[in-house]
């Protein structure tokens, strides 16, 4: 699983089209399925991500039937989808505890450190307006920066490790400045916004003079910093108002597909020539919708407010602690990115075909999953011999659970042959 992240970067990279990073999703799977067998996990996260994913597979076979969008787009498309229930199911099923979600988050952090060293080279090598790393475009290496750089704070907290504390802030500053070489303001602004937010979650007199600056910055010079998804690239500069028409068109999309969608790949087929420079919804949900649906799309809304329900029931569970320790952060920082897809996903063309957003989304599923049972898995002795089933996961009690561990009273002491 630590791998993960980077075999997502390199497979198809350094292989050519050979879909390494979608075998190792099947493979993980595999394994799922094996451990599913023996410890079957009673959660809703799974449940969650079972439905959906059934829900998907539905939804985009009535509308491929009804649309029929190009085969070659259909099946590429369907094998990226197979490998984002995959891997999420996987991820899901595979958790234990809180070392199993830094595990993944160390895989981000390794990945960002390797698209760090290709962007390096590429400005070394070659004289480019705006660098791409591995990916087809500059607008899919800022994506997975901003993607990467919200899970470091989470990295930070759950290390154990204090000799490696200190690779995920300067893992993310480096994530930072990659998204810069990309001329995405918005990603490049995402990024100063999250390192803002984690340091205010530690020092905030520092962070509040922080964000004054950056607020009168913005309020004078807001003219010489619009707002733009795009500034240097192949594509014309992809302006706010460009890209909020780009959206729209995507849902016109959705509304002469009758609310059905147009089928898995089917955008291609069915956008408009007037919009042929910017060939996608630059929107998570816009394209999920014009592809498989409203109703998906509805029911994936629908997990995600679930989800953000658990966070906040957390935080107000584990009130009286540090809003950066190991029981608030991963609630807060997973509700910090249900809130922010909307931009955090506008950054690249399109989310389903990417790899990474599959790791992604899978990331997201886990987070979810620890949340639910922050204490992690528990593991009991049934009554076949040699057997093991899985029990719920204790009951969390927010920061009182360890003291009422303590204030339970000791077993009583032996009593010797002979004794009172």
């Amino acid at each position: 699983m630590i791998a993960l992240p980077s075999l997502a970067i390199l497979g198809t990279w350094l292989i050519g089209t050979f879909p390494l990073f979608q075998i190792i999703a099947i493979v993980l799977f595999g394994i799922a399925l094996w451990d599913w067998n023996r410890f079957f996990d009673r959660s809703r996260t799974i449940e969650t991500v079972l439905g959906l994913s059934g829900g998907l597979i539905v939804s985009g076979t009535i509308a491929a039937i009804v649309y029929r969008p190009p085969v070659e787009s259909l099946a590429s498309q369907s094998v990226a989808m197979i490998s984002w229930i995959a891997l999420a199911l996987a991820l899901v099923q595979l958790y234990r505890s809180a070392e199993t979600v830094l595990t993944v988050i160390r895989g981000w952090m390794y990945a960002i450190a390797i698209l760090a060293f290709i962007t390096v080279w590429q400005m070394a090598a070659e004289k480019l307006p705006a660098v791409n790393g591995p990916f087809p475009s500059p607008a899919y290496l800022a994506g997975s920066m901003v993607a990467g750089i919200l899970l470091m704070p989470v990295g930070f907290a759950l290390e154990k490790d204090r000799r490696l504390r200190w690779t995920y802030p300067v893992v993310a500053v480096l994530a930072t400045g990659v998204t810069w070489t990309t001329h995405r303001s918005v990603a490049f602004g995402c990024c100063l916004a999250v390192l803002l937010l984690w340091l205010a979650t530690r020092h905030r007199v520092t962070a509040g003079i922080i964000a004054v600056l950056a607020a009168a910055g913005e309020l004078f010079f807001h003219s010489q910093m619009p707002m733009r998804w795009a500034d240097v690239g192949s594509e014309p500069p992809l302006t706010s108002d460009l890209h909020r028409a780009v959206i729209e068109t995507g849902w016109q999309i959705l509304q002469n597909s009758w609310f059905i969608g147009v089928g898995p790949g089917g955008l291609a087929s069915h956008w408009p020539q007037s919009q042929s420079l910017y060939a996608g919804p630059y929107f998570l949900f816009v394209e999920i919708a014009s592809e498989y649906g409203l109703a998906i799309t509805v029911a994936v809304v629908c997990a995600l407010l679930g989800a953000l329900v658990w966070c906040v029931q957390r935080l107000w569970q584990t009130m009286s602690g540090k809003l950066a320790s190991p029981e608030r952060a991963p609630a807060f920082w997973l509700a910090v990115m249900i809130l922010s897809l909307p931009v955090t996903t506008s950054i690249q063309a399109q989310w389903l075909d990417v790899p990474l957003s599959a790791l992604a989304v899978a990331t997201l599923a886990l987070l979810a999953r620890h949340i639910e049972s922050p204490q992690g898995r528990a593991l009991v002795w049934s009554a076949g011999p040699g057997a093991l089933e899985e029990t719920m996961s204790p009951p969390d009690h927010g920061d009182d659970f360890e003291e009422q561990q303590r204030r339970q009273p000791d077993a009583p002491d032996e009593v010797l042959p002979g004794g009172d």
